[in-house]
């Protein structure tokens, strides 16, 4: 308790924690973390990111000026990088102010405001950059001295504090790593976070060992090895031998009831309503271009099926914005009405559709019940399953007919522009559609600081996507996190974030 009230305390100060190696270094564990749910896609440049499982890496490694609160899912936000800031009267200036002393990773020097800046002018000034789109409010990033910056946009935005600068976008990088390593960065990323990444091994594991001079103080795991296994069941039994000492599972009810019967391990379990799992369209497949066809389909889907395969699991979402959906069409199940309306958009023996799923629960479960609902209104439907990383490539690609996915995003702002903002197209965006319909009222949004405007905003765009359907919502995600000893607890974010600075070893 003690080190993380020290922690606490230099964290609202402003200053830097000392660079302090443990008495008994042996007494910190290496732990072994199950990799999220997919191989690890190699990319570790913040710039280029692209694969969710090396996301799950990514705050480890990286700080930003600001960052999300571990463990309240981005709706709280603190000083990271940066002890404090202030926006200008008319919301377009952001002023930071940098911590002192702050060290990148084997020796890259100080952070400074310097590398602030690069990380900015990188991806603004590359088209290929992951998120230089949704950088596109950013006219200037300059640095007054060299512990301050100033960012400013072309106009207010509520959102971007929590959306850009505590988030993917803003994770801060050594200026001198990236130009002495150019695209060995990937492979060898330098950061500031609480460890340091070591290697990718021959088996797709990912390690880090304990940055013991980082800013809040040395972590209590000396040693994290990120090891990827697809089945959850095979994950399960790896936790239970203490082969692994924490793991993330989803929407497996055998995997989570398992967990839970085992006194020796700690689970919780949480239902995620800003994470919506949904059909998403691919753009050159001729049916789906068509809306009737969309909200046809979408009468199709028995939504209770879902209920029924994943018990107190995933919630059958009716809406895509679950926090205030105001007054929007809903599709309740109504197969005889989605036959109707495939006949008039001139279907009257329905298509084939081939639906592209990731093979691991529940992804699996949810496309069958989908082929299940859609065969039944006259469809000739093929399920594909791949893995996580080939799906995150084809999606990209637009390589699909019809895919079962999902996007998690605890700010409105993310979750309108990452799935129906124009400029939102992969690899960047989940608008794989693109769907451009409510591009003025998803801007609009982020730029009043009036809270009901706002909401009304939101209100009015979630009605537009309710009655266009460029994606058909399924479920909200149930995420489980569970652990063994030596670990006693952790902050986490239960979709995609992982702290591993927040994780608390017990002590006899």
């Amino acid at each position: 308790m003690r080190k993380y009230l020290l922690a606490f305390v230099l964290l609202i100060s402003g200053l830097a924690a000392p660079s302090v190696a443990l008495a008994q270094e042996e007494s910190r564990p290496e732990l072994t973390v199950r990799l999220h749910f997919g191989r690890p896609g190699g990319i570790f440049d913040p710039a280029y990111w692209q694969y969710t499982p090396d996301w799950f890496v990514y705050p480890n490694i990286f700080n930003g000026l600001v960052r999300w609160v571990p463990g309240t899912g981005g709706s709280q936000l603190e000083p990271d990088l940066a002890e404090s800031w202030e926006v200008s009267e008319d919301g377009t200036v952001y002023t930071f102010h940098l911590r002192e002393g702050i060290q990148f990773h084997r020796d890259y020097g100080e952070l400074t405001s310097e590398d602030v800046v690069f990380t900015f002018d990188r991806q603004l000034q590359d088209e290929t950059a992951s998120f230089n789109s949704q950088l596109a409010d950013i006219v200037d990033v300059s640095a007054p001295d060299r512990y301050t910056v100033q960012i400013t946009l072309a106009q207010p935005s509520a959102s971007f504090l929590a959306t850009i600068v505590a988030y993917r976008p803003g994770l801060v990088v050594s200026k001198r790593a990236i130009e002495e390593l150019g695209e060995d960065f990937n492979t060898s990323p330098i950061g500031t976070g609480a460890f340091v990444f070591e290697e990718r091994t021959a088996s797709d594991e990912i390690v880090l060992v304990s940055n013991d001079g980082y800013f809040r103080g040395p972590p209590e795991v000396a040693k994290l090895t990120f090891a990827h296994i697809g089945e959850e069941q095979v994950a399960v039994a790896a936790l239970q031998r203490d082969e692994f000492q924490i793991i993330w599972t989803r929407g497996n009810p055998e995997a989570i009831t398992a967990l839970q019967a085992d006194p020796e391990i700690s689970v919780e379990v949480n239902t995620v309503p800003s994470s919506v799992r949904h059909i998403a369209f691919s753009p050159n497949f001729e049916p789906t271009r068509d809306p009737e066809v969309r909200r046809a389909l979408a009468y199709a889907l028995d939504k209770t099926l879902i209920e029924q395969a994943l018990p107190n699991l995933e919630v059958p979402a009716h809406v895509v914005y679950f926090d205030d959906p105001g007054e929007v069409p809903t599709y309740d199940y109504d197969p005889e009405l989605a036959r109707e309306m495939l006949a008039a958009a001139g279907y009257p023996d329905g298509f084939a559709v081939t639906i592209m799923f990731q093979t691991r629960p529940p992804e699996a479960i949810l496309a069958e019940l989908v082929a299940a609902s859609w065969e039944a209104i006259g469809l000739d439907v093929t399920l594909e399953g791949i893995d996580a990383v080939s799906a995150f490539d084809r999606r990209n690609a637009l390589d699909f007919e019809v895919h079962t996915t999902s996007v998690g995003r605890p700010d409105p702002d993310l979750l309108f522009t990452s799935l129906f903002l124009s400029t939102s197209l992969p690899p960047g965006g989940s608008n794989y559609i693109g769907y451009d319909a409510i591009d003025d009222l998803i801007l609009a949004a982020r730029r009043t600081n009036d809270p009901q405007e706002r909401n009304d905003l939101y209100n009015q765009a979630h009605r537009q996507v309710m009655i266009d359907l460029p994606i058909i919502p399924l479920s909200y995600q149930a995420f489980a996190v569970a652990w063994r000893e030596p670990v006693v607890g952790m902050k986490h974010g239960l979709n995609n974030n992982f702290w591993g600075e927040t994780i608390q070893i017990g002590t006899d």
